[in-house]
């Protein structure tokens, strides 16, 4: 027998064993890297359906103080406002004072929907009106005539909502209900304005408003526009 075959027949095998060990030992440290990587990834507890990234961020290093500004998809309750601002300390322990305010979609840029703020201690406050509170405000079973439209304004009536209805008497009423549960009621009389509808009650300030051509409410001084009034279902 040929003692070289045989040497070069196990080198063949040991090299090839060799090989497969190495393969494995690839496949155990890809695994491994996967399982450290899910152990070191931060875990949310912010509901899937909640979308939210900070649009803006002002440290001052010297004063320990950090103004943030994130974007909200939709309206949330203060559970998840407080497990969105726990992420958002978590990398900023560093400032004795982080303020962070949150923006819905219709609102006015500068206006906040809500805050929570750190001074240090957790401080949470919705200033516009939750989800709960505008099923209640846009709800007409109390209303004795007929629905002709309904607004609501996230801007300058902090998540009220209009209702223009047609009462009995066929006089058309707006009525605004505001989050506390309060409404407030005024006759409207309706007449064109550079071809758009115009509602006027009898209010000392020079207040009106203009139907829009998207079907949005316009709310009007002498000096022009200051909101705008989503059309709502």
């Amino acid at each position: 027998m040929d003692l070289r075959k045989i040497v070069k027949m196990k080198g063949f095998s040991f090299e090839n064993k060799f090989n497969q060990l190495i393969l494995i030992m690839k496949k155990i440290l890809l695994i491994l890297a996967i399982l450290v990587f899910m152990a070191c990834e931060k875990k949310s507890n912010v509901p899937k359906d909640i979308q939210w990234e900070i649009t803006k961020e002002n440290p001052n290093d010297n004063l320990s103080k950090n103004n943030i500004e994130v974007h909200l998809n939709k309206k949330v309750d203060q559970k998840v406002l407080q497990e969105i601002a726990m992420e958002i300390r978590e990398d900023r322990t560093q400032y004795d004072r982080l303020w962070i305010f949150y923006h819905i979609p219709n609102m006015t840029e500068g206006m906040a929907w809500a805050t929570t703020h750190f001074t240090p201690n957790l401080e949470i406050n919705i200033i516009g009106s939750t989800e709960n509170q505008d099923v209640k405000t846009s709800k007409t079973t109390d209303i004795e005539g007929e629905v002709l439209n309904k607004w609501r304004s996230e801007k300058s009536l902090m998540g009220a909502t209009l209702i223009l209805f047609k009462n009995s008497f066929q006089k058309k009423i707006m009525i605004i209900k505001f989050k506390d549960g309060s409404k407030m009621e005024s006759e409207i009389v309706e007449s064109n304005v550079n071809g758009k509808v115009k509602y006027q009650d009898d209010n000392e300030n020079g207040e009106y408003y203009i139907l829009e051509s998207n079907g949005n409410l316009g709310l009007y001084v002498k000096n022009g526009k200051f909101d705008e009034a989503i059309k709502i279902e």
